[in-house]
């Protein structure tokens, strides 16, 4: 097989529906980051870790958390925020941040403006993105050609994994929470 380094900590992993890209995820420390690798199957894949230096930088990436998935035409990578209660929209051929979607919402008695977005799964059609918010105990739907929020769900207390059923009529949450 064959080794390749990325930042540390990396916590999530995705690869991209023409199975030629790999994305990490890689928290805990500085740099927080993707890594993202292209050409997996060639002698020298091509590897890009976003952002390139040894600091987070706040204007690209402030935080990120496990969830990565990859749009059906593999042209973008959703990133979850983490603490920042986004989720990132990064172009896989470049790199470059491309929006962000925020995942707050308050309405009456609900308050979801902040929130911790981890695990995140994408339809078969590339039009949702299921993601767990580990503080606010929901599932968010996001809807990615408006890139807005659709539904805030209550799962449980801490979700923090997510699937959808092979007929997309279900989703999945695995909650690590105590006493509920």
């Amino acid at each position: 097989g064959t080794s390749i380094v990325v930042a540390p900590h990396p916590y999530g992993l995705t690869l991209s529906a023409d199975g030629n890209t790999v994305i990490t995820a890689n928290s805990g420390i500085s740099p927080l980051s993707i890594t993202i690798i292209r050409n997996i199957l060639s002698e020298n894949p091509e590897v890009q870790q976003i952002p390139p230096g040894p600091a987070t930088d706040e204007g690209v990436l402030a935080s990120v958390f496990m969830g990565l998935a990859v749009s059906k035409d593999n042209s973008v990578v959703y990133v979850s925020g983490g603490q920042q209660n986004k989720i990132y929209i990064f172009d896989l051929k470049t790199g470059e941040k491309k929006d962000s979607i925020n995942c707050s919402f308050v309405s009456g008695n609900l308050d979801y403006s902040h929130g911790y977005i981890g695990d995140l799964v994408i339809s078969k059609d590339g039009k949702k993105l299921y993601a767990v918010d580990q503080i606010g105990f929901r599932m968010v739907i996001v809807n990615t050609e408006t890139r807005k929020l659709e539904h805030s769900i209550p799962v449980g207390r801490y979700p923090f994994g997510i699937c959808l059923s092979p007929d997309e009529q279900k989703v999945y949450v695995a909650n690590v929470g105590m006493f509920q």
